[in-house]
């Protein structure tokens, strides 16, 4: 773990911290560093750009990432490269060790992540976090994507499909009897 994203809220300056850095796919991937699961399948290094500002006892962590992360297409399930971006928003306040559980277990909005003093904060972990966060579990190769034959299986964004259909007994076949005057 490299110790520049381990931030200890007490300590940090008035004027806060910013930063605009790339994030190694290796660091976020790596399953022994943090609390938070690794990100399996980064293609590329994370770009991080944010900002940490304190507003009396409140820190608001605020900015964007963007990476791209090796997923399967929902409809071809061919690999390739998900192109994702995210802006983030987080808010932690100073508790005490009490005080933590019982506002991390309300459900209000606008409450905030409270961290026991001296509110040691793991930056990598809430970048993780925010992707695991931004993850959808349908994603396309192409909004123009063919997807799979449902007769042969396919991949009729790159092959011909040979099938036959057969749609008789589809419920809206005598529709093509139909002659429309045009």
């Amino acid at each position: 773990m490299q110790k520049q994203w381990l931030m200890t809220l007490q300590r940090m300056p008035a004027s806060g911290r910013s930063w605009d850095a790339v994030i190694s796919a290796d660091l976020l991937g790596d399953e022994q560093s943090g609390k938070v699961d690794a990100i399996p399948g980064l293609v590329s290094d994370v770009h991080w750009s944010a900002s940490l500002q304190r507003s009396g006892d409140v820190f608001h962590l605020s900015g964007e990432w963007s990476t791209a992360i090796r997923r399967e297409c929902c409809r071809c399930t061919a690999p390739f490269d998900w192109q994702v971006c995210s802006v983030m928003e987080r808010d932690f306040q100073l508790g005490k060790a009490d005080d933590v559980d019982a506002r991390d277990t309300e459900a209000d909005e606008g409450v905030c992540e409270s961290l026991p003093a001296p509110g040691e904060l793991d930056l990598l972990d809430v970048l993780r976090e925010d992707i695991w966060l931004a993850w959808k579990a349908d994603v396309v190769c192409s909004e123009a994507c063919k997807g799979l034959c449902l007769g042969c299986g396919c991949n009729l964004n790159t092959e011909v499909c040979s099938c036959t259909r057969d749609d008789s007994d589809h419920p809206f076949a005598a529709l093509r009897k139909l002659k429309l005057n045009g």
